[in-house]
């Protein structure tokens, strides 16, 4: 829990563990075997940053997070544990502001981002295009910068792509050689893109517009099994 500029993590021996504030801008690994709490020291921390005020980015791959933004329910074994942290007439249980984003757009607000955002370098990591085939798609990009066009979604870039294909010879001597055959690969790299939800994935707005809110934590739900009425782990 967050307390005078310090999250209380837990103890080791009779001391108390804590991490200032003015810390959490550092990298960090949370490790441990089953059942040693690694979740649960994730979810304290993302409650005690949303307390500070300072908004929490999480990529819940399971659906083990869903439920911080619900208050937990009291039980036996929760009485030991405030009593043993010295928690008492601390601790309360509550829910946390959360906004949820899914990729695949049924349970949650959209994940999206434009391919103009993408850029080619990554994209065609994606792909896995060749490195002919990536000078193509930066010539692309670069012709729509050129003539300032948003590329929003996959339509766009196919409609692109077809484009500087068919002027190809007037685009040779500014921008290089662009051959039929490259043109002919990224489109059809484009295919399974399209088929595991690409379609989905790029567009307008983007994911990240309005994100930065303060003390709200946003969970990315990665996997159809992140449900919020899911039982998670020491529910809080």
């Amino acid at each position: 829990m967050y307390d005078n500029g310090k999250i209380y993590l837990g103890l080791s021996g009779e001391e108390r563990v804590q991490l200032p504030l003015s810390m959490c801008n550092r990298h960090g690994l949370i490790a441990g075997a089953t059942g040693t709490g690694k979740t649960v020291t994730m979810k304290v921390l993302a409650e005690s940053l949303s307390d500070a005020g300072v908004p929490v980015f999480l990529c819940d791959v399971k659906g083990d997070v869903a439920g911080i933004c619900a208050p937990g329910a009291d039980s036996e074994d929760m009485q030991k544990r405030i009593e043993r942290f010295g928690l008492t007439g601390k601790f309360a249980y509550r829910g946390y502001p959360t906004t949820f984003w899914d990729i695949y757009q049924t349970g949650g607000h959209a994940v999206r981002a434009t391919v103009s955002e993408m850029g080619p370098e990554l994209l065609s990591r994606i792909l896995g295009l060749s490195e002919a085939q990536t000078g193509v798609l930066q010539i692309v990009f670069r012709v729509a910068d050129d003539r300032g066009l948003l590329l929003d979604d996959l339509k766009d870039l196919r409609a692109l792509l077809n484009y500087v294909n068919d002027h190809k010879e007037d685009y040779r001597m500014k921008y290089g050689n662009i051959t039929t055959q490259s043109v002919a690969a990224i489109l059809r790299a484009l295919l399974p893109l399209e088929k595991e939800g690409g379609e989905l994935f790029f567009g307008e707005p983007a994911f990240v517009k309005g994100y930065h809110r303060t003390g709200r934590l946003c969970l990315w739900r990665t996997a159809a099994v992140g449900r919020a009425g899911r039982k998670d782990t020491l529910r809080r």
